[in-house]
């Protein structure tokens, strides 16, 4: 378990470049980059560790450790995108249909900044999508792909008027609409 400050950002910089093969990397790593704030690059005061933080570090160190095996894209396969948003962060993971299960291609996850965390449920949830969609945008361009998401408004929203929305709905729901896809 990293001492300080500057060993906790080495650690976190390490995983950060495996976060898209796992799953919901940001969520668990939120905290662990909370004990950052304010700290400066090369800090070498000791990391202030609580229970839940420490339950966090593991769960990373977990995590890393036994990656979901995956698969690579096949063409022809039906593929999936299923998108969730927490309070805190968005996360997703892109799917192939094979074998009669679905098979995980990649995850994606993000922590949601200060504004983003005020943003609505609805909000949220199409932010998730909305981010999702252009990360795996060269593994999604040309090929048809279901959306599966958990909030059910916005398995509507592709057919509500434009005045409804917000300039960055409309944003978002148009280049999602750029892909076909059924949510």
């Amino acid at each position: 378990m990293p001492d300080t400050i500057h060993e906790l950002r080495t650690f976190l910089g390490m995983i950060n470049f495996y976060r898209r093969y796992l799953k919901n990397a940001a969520k668990t790593q939120a905290p662990l980059h909370d004990l950052l704030k304010g700290a400066k690059k090369k800090d070498r005061r000791k990391v202030p560790w609580t229970e839940s933080t420490i339950k966090n570090f593991e769960q990373c160190k977990s995590d890393l450790a036994k990656a979901a095996l995956l698969s690579f894209p096949k063409s022809g396969l039906p593929l999936s995108l299923c998108a969730d948003a927490s309070d805190f962060a968005i996360g997703s993971v892109l799917q192939k249909y094979v074998d009669e299960s679905w098979k995980p291609i990649a995850f994606y996850s993000k922590k949601l900044n200060e504004t983003q965390k005020a943003y609505s449920t609805y909000d949220r949830e199409l932010l998730g999508i909305y981010l999702s969609v252009k990360h795996f945008k060269h593994l999604l361009e040309g090929k048809d792909f279901i959306i599966y998401t958990d909030h059910k408004p916005l398995t509507f929203a592709f057919q509500q008027k434009n005045d409804k929305a917000s300039p960055r709905q409309q944003r978002q729901l148009q280049y999602i609409s750029e892909f076909s896809t059924n949510i």
